[in-house]
């Protein structure tokens, strides 16, 4: 663990040194998340899609989590029509509400509360939590809000938002690794070892995108930026936990612990790629991601010593 994190520290360095010296960084940025979506998200799909466990139970509390999942990200978009003073405000916010930190921060997490098991699940939800691959879902978001710099052309109508998120590299890896199942063809000796591998670099490869896309600007936030990044948080934190028992609740499904967690997770370091890449507000997501991650961190420590 100790080694993972100097390798992402290093890798963040890395990141925040290629932002000052090249002459255009955010096509390094773009060029890098061109990388993760036609290279390592469709390997981590193929690996998760053919190695994951189908059990009953598991079954019908992931129908919980696609559900909550979703509806947890119609109110972030429509929070961010609701609050955004402008469409790059509007985007941020959306994507901070539906999206949380369930890997680079989720997967340590799970690990100190619920050990191996909880890891694995984690690996799970990350990955199938929208049910469709989670890049997909993020293409589709970042093209709906793109500003007129963005470096992938602006999704226009619904349309071609559904488009985008059915028709990108990881959903389509997906279809293939599922009809493989279904067809009885197991290639599980063949995914297995690069599984652990694509896992490493992701990290590795998602700290280089932080530096890179990361805001270099002074803090410069007045009460109303503090109050958006405030209901951002509370829906991000709070009220995506909260649909998750609630749909369980109804369904009467038993939702695990480590879904829990994982749904509260703060917002997801990935926005201030998103923001970058797509011309959002680079400053407002530096501001969310500053906050919340400090603030979930310290209420999953106070839980566990209040659980003790």
């Amino acid at each position: 663990m100790l080694i993972s994190i100097a390798g992402w520290l290093a890798c963040f360095v890395v990141g925040v040194s290629l932002q000052r010296r090249l002459r255009d960084p955010l096509r390094a940025s773009h060029l890098v998340f061109l990388f993760v979506l036609w290279v390592l998200s469709p390997l981590a799909v193929l690996y998760g899609y053919t190695t994951v466990s189908v059990r009953p139970a598991v079954v019908a509390a992931f129908a919980c989590v696609v559900a909550a999942a979703w509806v947890t990200l119609f109110a972030g978009t429509l929070w961010g029509r609701l609050g955004g003073r402008d469409r790059a405000e509007a985007g941020t916010m959306s994507y901070a509400t539906a999206l949380g930190n369930t890997a680079i921060l989720g997967y340590p997490l799970a690990t100190l509360v619920y050990g191996g098991p909880g890891l694995a699940m984690a690996v799970v939800f990350t990955e199938f939590q929208f049910l469709i691959p989670t890049q997909g879902v993020i293409l589709g978001l970042g093209r709906h809000y793109a500003g007129p710099a963005s470096r992938v052309p602006r999704a226009l109508g619904v349309r071609q938002v559904l488009r985008t998120w059915l028709l990108n590299p990881p959903v389509v890896v997906g279809a293939i690794a599922v009809t493989l199942r279904a067809l009885g063809v197991d290639i599980t000796a063949l995914v297995r070892p690069v599984g652990p591998v694509v896992g490493m670099l992701i990290g590795f490869v998602g700290f280089v995108q932080l530096g890179l896309a990361i805001s270099l600007e002074p803090l410069r936030h007045g009460r109303a930026d503090l109050w958006r990044t405030a209901v951002t948080l509370a829906l991000r934190s709070g009220l995506a936990p909260l649909l998750l028992l609630l749909v369980g609740r109804l369904a009467g499904v038993s939702i695990p612990g480590v879904f829990v967690l994982l749904a509260a997770m703060p917002v997801a370091f990935y926005t201030m790629v998103v923001s970058t890449v797509f011309d959002q507000d680079r400053e407002l997501a530096r501001l969310l991601v500053a906050i919340s991650t400090p603030a979930v961190i310290a209420g999953v420590l106070v839980w566990q010593l209040l659980a003790r």
